[in-house]
Formats: C-alpha cells, sequence, structure tokens
C-alpha cells in the first residue's frame, strides 16, 4: 500500500501542490514510501527513498516538509539499526522542531533519541514523548512506539515492564485498527511466553506479517521460530489452528 500511495504522489506536479495538513505531496510520498520499502524487504530502496525525501525537502526549503522528511527518517534507520545515522537525523528533526515550534513530530525526536541511548534516561524520554503523544490524540504508530519502550525495557533488564508495554501495544494496535507493526509486537511478546504459547503466537505473528506483505516482519519470525526449531512450511506461510 504505501509504495502504491508513493507512486500516486509523486505524479502530482512537485510546486503546484500542497497536502492540507502542510507538507508537499511528493516529500511525504518518499518519506512514506521508505517505510514500504523497508518492510518489503527493499533495503537499499528504503535508504534511496528515505534520502530523497530529505534531499527534496531542503531544495525546497520548506522546514515542516524537511521537519517530516527527518522524521520519517529516524523510523528508516530506527528499523534498520543504523544508529549513527539515527542519531544524527534525531539531532536534525530536534533543530528544526525546537526552531520552528513544531510539536508531534518534536515527540518522534523524543522517543528515537531516547530509544537510542542507554539506561533510565533513554526511557524516561521514550515515556515523555508517549505520553505527549496520547495527550495531543495522536494514536497513530503507538503500537511502534510501545515496543521501542518494550525494548528499551528488556535492555534494562525490566521483563515485567516490557511485557506490560507490549501488551499495550498490542491492546492500541487493535482499538485504532493500527496493524503494521503488530508482527514485531506479537514477536517481541512471544519472548515473555513459555515454550508453547510463545511457537503458537509466533506462527500468528508470521501469518499476519504474511497476509501484510511484511518481508522483513516475516523474516523476524522465521528467526525467531528457527531458535525454537519450528519452521515454516515452503510458502512461508504458517498454517494455524
Amino acid at each position: 500500500m504505501g509504495c502504491v500511495i508513493w507512486n500516486w504522489l509523486r505524479g502530482w506536479p512537485g510546486g503546484a501542490v500542497w497536502l492540507s495538513f502542510g507538507t508537499r505531496p511528493d516529500v511525504h510520498g518518499k518519506a512514506f514510501a521508505a517505510h514500504a520499502h523497508w518492510l518489503l524487504g527493499h533495503q537499499d530502496e528504503a535508504l534511496a527513498a528515505c534520502r530523497e525525501a530529505i534531499t527534496l525537502a531542503r531544495a525546497i526549503d520548506h522546514p515542516y516538509s524537511q521537519a517530516l522528511a527527518f522524521a520519517y527518517a529516524c523510523i528508516t534507520h530506527q528499523m534498520r539499526r543504523d544508529l549513527p545515522e539515527l542519531r544524527n537525523a534525531v539531532d536534525e528533526l530536534r533543530g528544526l522542531c525546537d526552531r520552528y515550534g513544531f510539536a508531534y513530530y518534536r515527540e518522534w525526536a523524543l522517543i528515537l533519541d531516547g530509544w537510542s541511548r542507554e539506561g533510565a534516561s533513554g526511557a524516561d524520554l521514550v515515556r515523555r514523548g508517549i505520553g505527549d503523544l496520547k495527550s495531543e490524540g495522536a494514536f497513530a504508530r503507538m503500537p511502534y512506539w510501545l515496543s521501542l519502550l518494550a525494548d528499551l525495557s528488556a535492555r534494562d533488564s525490566q521483563p515485567d515492564a516490557a511485557r506490560a508495554a507490549l501488551d499495550a501495544a498490542l491492546a492500541a494496535g487493535r482499538a485504532h485498527h493500527d496493524v503494521w507493526w503488530l508482527p514485531e509486537v506479537m514477536r517481541m511478546r512471544a519472548a515473555y511466553d513459555e515454550q508453547q504459547s510463545a511457537v503458537a503466537r509466533l506462527l500468528s505473528a508470521a501469518q499476519m506479517a504474511s497476509e501484510h506483505g511484511s518481508v522483513a516482519l516475516l523474516r523476524r519470525c522465521e528467526r525467531d521460530l528457527g531458535t525454537r526449531n519450528v519452521r515454516l512450511p515452503a510458502s512461508g506461510v504458517p498454517t494455524t489452528a
């Protein structure tokens, strides 16, 4: 879906049309497409789309489009686990939000900056960013944000906090029909299950990833199933009872 939207948006004339929420469609489309490419398993295309969005936003000298491009770049680099690029993008995004008083994407910077850090200070930033988004009524991507908090909690040896964050992520995804990241949330949550329940949850996560066409998330499920000596059928689509 993301690539379809991107192809549609990039057909608009470059300087003539703006989206109702203040960004250029060609910038927004390329930035959005980076995430779709990553989910489809197209690592090089994801990085290229990310960089193209930033280059275009800078060329038109439009601060809000630049903030959007860097915000989406932050998520792209986080999913790629590229910490140096993530930190660079966070610094750019934070500077734009501070300079122009942008909210919303400021919270993205807080959360992703926090995830890139070690220790309690990082978790505090993530919680602050999530709290700000909730207070703004901005629940899009909440399962993703909560999974980052869970990841930090796990790194800090706080399994109960990690499990609670993942359960909240599952509930938020289902309540708001925000399911693109749920296969990853389910995969992470399986780490806190007993063997039989973990395998069942991983198979469900793989099923959902397959249905979404999320190759990258399906591969993560396959890896975790492999550590439990469970293999998906050759089609890559598990069957669940």
